[in-house]
């Protein structure tokens, strides 16, 4: 539950950041912040829609669900997490908030905590996890056996 808890207060601190700062002016930067928004939501929802009613924003893994080895998770382990974390980025840097970025950082840092502690239980319930490990990459296809 502590990772839920501190989850939230992650995003509310990002939102006020996004809401409160300053913003100055970046120019073009703003079409790149779109992209990233475009690319997480891509990422994202698919896999959103491949857990349906089952998602769970605790780290254990719901065994109903089954392990997700197919369409987006055939080549990135946490794609939510990913999208995330793209989206964050995308909105600070379309919104030109500096502080936004900071804490997209602080959010990345905490998801590849909260996602190593989530792959120590995958690894415990699912037996084949440590073979889909080495195969695909946590937030970004493992390049040699994706292209």
């Amino acid at each position: 539950m502590l990772w839920v808890a501190v989850q939230a207060v992650l995003f509310v601190v990002y939102g006020y950041a996004l809401i409160a700062t300053p913003s100055p002016d970046w120019g073009a930067a703003r079409w790149f912040g779109a992209l990233l928004i475009l690319g997480g939501a891509t990422l994202a929802l698919p896999a959103l829609i491949a857990h349906g009613r089952k998602l769970t924003p605790l780290p254990e893994p719901n065994r109903a669900l089954g392990l997700k080895t197919m369409g987006v998770y055939a080549h990135i382990r946490h794609p939510m997490y990913t999208g995330l974390l793209l989206f964050t980025f995308g909105l600070a840097i379309l919104f030109q908030k500096p502080w936004g970025i900071v804490l997209s950082v602080v959010l990345t840092v905490f998801f590849n905590l909260k996602a190593r502690e989530e792959e120590r239980f995958l690894r415990q319930c699912y037996p084949d996890y440590i073979d889909y490990q080495r195969t695909t990459g946590r937030f970004l296809p493992r390049w040699r056996g994706f292209l």
